[in-house]
């Protein structure tokens, strides 16, 4: 299984930003495994809009949405599944500043099944990032 995390990055007034890293695997023969990849931030109104799927991410993962807060400062541990649908997410809704867009971006890769959230996440991350968001967010942001 693969790892995620969900890091909280304080700013100004008591807001906050979300980073999802994901983790790499330790290699047979090394002592520490190498360090997390980040695959995407979200902050301000896409968080903002994006905030009750991500309390269901951490319901998910045994965690209360209350301990989501500025003041955070211990990572919390996704699941695989989890992860892809964040990592998802995040990297569609980053440069997104329509609400009705953001929005229903968000309810579809909600909606995804867990084999086309892995097909998307694999297009984003292997090397065709720009024509695969681009293409998933024609599909779902209208």
């Amino acid at each position: 299984m693969q790892e995620f995390q969900l890091r909280v990055l304080p700013t100004d007034n008591n807001n906050f930003a979300l980073e999802l890293y994901q983790c790499a695997y330790k290699k047979a023969g090394e002592k520490k495994r190498p360090p997390a990849k980040r695959i995407g931030r979200l902050k301000g109104n896409a968080l903002v809009q994006a905030r009750a799927v991500i309390y269901e991410v951490l319901k998910a993962n045994n965690y209360d949405p209350k301990t989501l807060s500025h003041k955070r400062q211990s990572p919390y541990i996704l699941s695989e599944e989890s992860g892809v649908n964040l990592a998802l997410l995040f990297q569609a809704l980053q440069p997104l500043s329509k609400p009705e867009r953001i929005a229903n971006i968000t309810a579809g890769v909600t909606a995804m099944s867990n084999e086309e959230a892995h097909y998307w996440f694999a297009k984003i991350n292997n090397g065709k990032r720009s024509p695969a968001l681009k293409a998933m967010r024609v599909l779902l942001g209208d």
